[in-house]
């Protein structure tokens, strides 16, 4: 029976196979080229991953997706193609995070700079939710369009902290969580009602850092002054029309009309074509000494990466045996010049921080490894920079969280007071309940949990200060769980220039002896996963996240607490 379920599954994925041929042989024939007069529409309507496979069943099917090195490569390519007269950027919605929106913004400049014009377009900069990331892309266009009827939702940044404190309260359960540093405010998710006074002065400079950069990439494109920009925050949400006389937006229009006067500016002569299209035109895989590009994103666990059903943790998983392998294959393979290590991680385990950590730095003793920081590289993510040659990090880049924690939760109060649930208990050994959740440390368990903090510490601390040239103590001083924006943590030494992908491309070119001016070939490890495999494997995934949702079932039911992220896992900061 299963051998003829699999003759059936391979049959199926061969027809499928064969009608994206057919599709795409279809459409080949139809756009043989760019037009020697183009203009490259790019939209925005959502989630933008770092990097996504771009097969043909991924098209066929609609589930190709824009990822953040899509459009880099489109624009990039079209700053210097003499075929692209300009750039129309429509934006729905930015799913990207603020460092990603600073390299976009980056990335539309450049094309400014070579002399194209550039122009935004919005229904609505937010419709009742926050539109200031939205508004911050747009920003960095030549104009900016909108609908009559939108509003402009400018209306400064804001982040909240959760606390389960007064929740476990209610169910009864005691948390008990130690960490190194006051700023190491992971722990307080669970141990407190609202702010230490070091985490409100914490995120106080975070939001500050971000607010400055906000404030002055927007009046620098929109040739406001500083003091201008800031009071038009303080008034938003702006009606279009109001917006327009602050001299927010250039035009009061709809998208035909948006599309209609760009077309007049070229005479009617030139032809919109999609960044997919485009892509396509121009090739994916480049020419050139190649570059490895290992892109690392989500928590950090031990094993391979994927998606975690652990409610803490959520979303991505970054495996240490996935990007450890990585690694290995980029020492490997020939002709590889450099390295670019792309990190977006709020941390996790220190294991896996340290084997991800150690293979870079293996790789980094033979070709120059230059770490390229998104949006987030936080605790283990940024113990796993470690030994690269250089850091790069976006201005917004949330960074640093040079810190450890551990804890549990004493959940025996809502089993038995609350549901009435008992559990005998038998031990073997004086410290076999150390990691159950039944029961509160002893002064002996609590000493022993300290003594592994305090180890982990000093081995964060100590790989931190060989990388960045730094004493032990100097790093201290700047640790203790601390979070910087990339901008502040260029001025601590925790990274060495600010900028985007781009910047890292710069830096790798540049210390593997190639040209400034010379393409390269990026070559992605691991590559990404393309639909047909995951159609493959769609069924174990399901299976395996099932067993995973079980298991952390199981774990509670048996008193051992849900997992928490890891020792090396800063706390989750987000500002819209």
């Amino acid at each position: 029976m299963a051998k003829a379920r699999s003759w059936f599954l391979g049959g199926c994925l061969v027809v499928v196979l064969g009608m994206a041929f057919m599709f795409f042989l279809g459409r080949a024939l139809v756009v043989q080229h760019v037009p020697e007069d183009a203009i490259l529409s790019v939209r925005f309507r959502g989630a933008l991953p770092e990097i996504a496979a771009h097969d043909p069943l991924s098209r066929m099917f609609g589930e190709s997706q824009l990822s953040l090195r899509d459009v880099r490569r489109a624009l990039v390519h079209a700053a210097s193609d003499p075929r692209i007269k300009g750039v129309r950027v429509r934006i729905d919605r930015f799913g990207g995070g603020f460092a990603e929106a600073e390299e976009v913004r980056a990335l539309l400049e450049r094309v400014s700079h070579a002399g194209k014009w550039t122009a935004a377009y919005m229904d609505t900069d937010g419709e009742f939710v926050p539109g200031n990331l939205e508004y911050f892309v747009a920003s960095s266009c030549q104009e900016i369009s909108m609908n009559p009827i939108g509003d402009v939702n400018l209306i400064g940044l804001s982040a909240r902290s959760p606390f389960l404190r007064g929740t476990f309260d209610k169910l009864g359960i005691k948390p008990e969580f130690l960490g190194r540093g006051d700023y190491k405010t992971a722990r307080f998710m669970y141990t407190k009602k609202k702010f230490t006074p070091a985490h409100r002065q914490m995120l106080g400079w975070l939001l500050d850092s971000l607010m400055d950069q906000l404030v002055r990439g927007v009046a620098a494109n929109r040739h406001l002054p500083p003091d201008t920009v800031r009071s038009l925050i303080d008034q938003a949400p702006l009606l279009a029309q109001d917006a327009f006389k602050a001299k927010l937006l250039d035009h009061l229009e709809d998208w035909d009309a948006f599309c209609t006067r760009l077309d007049d500016r070229q005479h009617g002569t030139a032809r919109p074509v999609g960044i997919d299209t485009y892509l396509q035109r121009i090739g994916r895989t480049g020419s050139g000494p190649e570059i490895a590009v290992v892109t690392a994103v989500g928590a950090i666990m031990r094993g391979e990466s994927g998606k975690s059903m652990n409610p803490l943790l959520g979303g991505q998983i970054m495996g240490s045996d996935t990007i450890a392998r990585a690694w290995r294959r980029v020492r490997k393979a020939r002709g590889i010049r450099a390295a670019i290590f792309r990190i977006d991680s709020p941390g996790g385990s220190a294991v896996a921080s340290e084997i991800i950590r150690q293979e870079m730095a293996k790789t980094a003793k033979k070709i120059p490894v230059v770490v390229s920081m998104s949006n987030v590289a936080g605790s283990g993510g940024y113990w796993i920079t470690c030994g690269a040659k250089e850091i790069v990090a976006d201005p917004a880049t949330l960074t640093a969280s040079i810190g450890v924690f551990a804890g549990h939760l004493n959940s025996a109060g809502f089993w038995t007071g609350k549901l009435g649930v008992t559990f005998g208990r038998m031990d073997r050994g004086v410290n076999a309940d150390i990691y159950g959740s039944l029961q509160d440390w002893t002064d002996e368990q609590r000493a022993i949990v300290n003594r592994m903090l305090d180890h982990i510490y000093h081995e964060f601390v100590a790989r931190v200060a060989a990388s960045r040239h730094m004493t032990p103590q100097q790093v201290d001083a700047i640790g203790e769980g601390r979070v910087f924006t990339g901008e502040q943590a260029l001025g601590k030494g925790l990274v060495d220039k600010l900028g985007g992908f781009d910047v890292a491309l710069a830096e790798a070119k540049r210390l593997a002896g190639i040209p400034a001016a010379s393409r390269v070939r990026l070559v992605d490890f691991p590559r990404p996963v393309p639909l047909w495999q995951r159609m493959l494997h769609r069924r174990t995934d399901n299976a395996a996240e099932l067993r995973e949702a079980l298991a952390e079932m199981q774990r509670v039911l048996d008193g051992e607490g849900l997992q928490t992220p890891g020792v090396a896992w800063m706390p989750p900061i987000a500002v819209r």
